[in-house]
């Protein structure tokens, strides 16, 4: 039997979220993450906790036993299992950290179409 691995959640059509998901998946050399597109068919049934509408503004990590990170606090959970993640996950410690880092998270999603993602998320 093979061991639970987190997963990723991200969109498969944003070419933004593509390139990030290729960079964690090159540093994941411990094969501790999944991914997977939202658009795929069986998100909501393999992931009960997850709802497509959802995913549509954030990324999602499901963990090894099923508890649902989203937005930042979910980019906090994937640097973690990335080799010397622990470092990048420091400023998150700080009180108040995540509080910062959602807003800032929901900025760059509204950018997305600049930045190559899809122009749609554009306000």
């Amino acid at each position: 039997m093979s061991t639970p691995r987190a997963t990723l959640i991200y969109d498969g059509n944003c070419g933004f979220c593509r390139r990030w998901v290729a960079r964690v998946r090159r540093a994941d050399r411990h094969g501790r993450l999944d991914t997977l597109p939202y658009q795929a068919p069986d998100l909501e049934t393999r992931f009960p906790g997850v709802s497509r509408a959802e995913c549509v503004r954030r990324i999602h990590l499901v963990d090894e036993r099923g508890a649902v990170y989203r937005g930042a606090a979910a980019g906090r959970e994937v640097l973690r299992r990335l080799p010397g993640g622990w470092l990048w996950t420091l400023p998150f410690r700080l009180p108040g950290a995540l509080a910062v880092a959602d807003p800032v998270y929901g900025w760059i999603t509204q950018r997305w179409g600049p930045l190559g993602g899809p122009s749609s998320r554009r306000s």
